[in-house]
């Protein structure tokens, strides 16, 4: 939840193309249900739960599009690591798992976004002049999986709101499908003549 509330306040155009991105994404899922179920209308029901589904796409997709914008940024902060690494460190010093948390702290201090993302990591091991690359790895790889679990939670959104719209339709749509069957029976005409 706060890093929807810092995307808002560092990125306001993730916000606007992720709505746009749900906007779209909840135009399909309509014309894919209407498409399918050509003859039935959509109820109360419905429309509630297509709120509600686009309100948890708008979030996710939202979280996607600044996630996509860090992933793109990655080599930026990458120099940055490498600037507070080389005014503390010699290239040749190997950096303790605390320096390495110390570099990290500094590094949010300057972009408290990443926070969510680069909160942890054991950086043990590692040369100063190898550290920044190790970081920004780890970043890379955490926002692909991160990137990844937000799209299958749209997917998930999107099967459940499917499911509850259908049901909510289908009432309807039995009640179009079975309307009771004209009568063709021929009755049989009286040639006689009237009197």
């Amino acid at each position: 939840m706060w890093a929807l509330y810092d995307i808002l306040y560092y990125s306001f155009s993730s916000v606007i193309w992720g709505l746009l991105i749900a906007i779209a994404c909840m135009a399909l899922f309509v014309f894919l249900i209407k498409g399918w179920y050509k003859d039935a209308t959509f109820s109360p029901v419905s429309y509630i739960v297509g709120t509600v589904l686009f309100l948890l796409l708008s979030f996710q997709c939202v979280l996607i599009v600044g996630s996509l914008k860090i992933l793109d940024t990655t080599d930026v902060y990458e120099q940055e690591i490498s600037n507070i690494v080389n005014s503390t460190y010699d290239a040749t010093d190997e950096i303790t798992m605390g320096q390495a948390d110390d570099i990290i702290q500094v590094f949010i201090e300057r972009f408290p976004l990443l926070q969510y993302y680069i909160g942890g990591g054991e950086f043990s091991g590692y040369t100063a002049k190898e550290l920044p690359h190790a970081m920004a790895d780890t970043l890379r790889s955490f926002m692909r999986w991160y990137i990844f679990r937000r799209i299958l939670w749209c997917l998930g959104f999107v099967i459940v709101g499917a499911i509850c719209v259908i049901r909510s339709m289908s009432k309807q749509y039995k009640g179009i499908r079975s309307r009771p069957a004209i009568s063709t029976e021929r009755r049989r005409v009286s040639r006689r003549p009237r009197r």
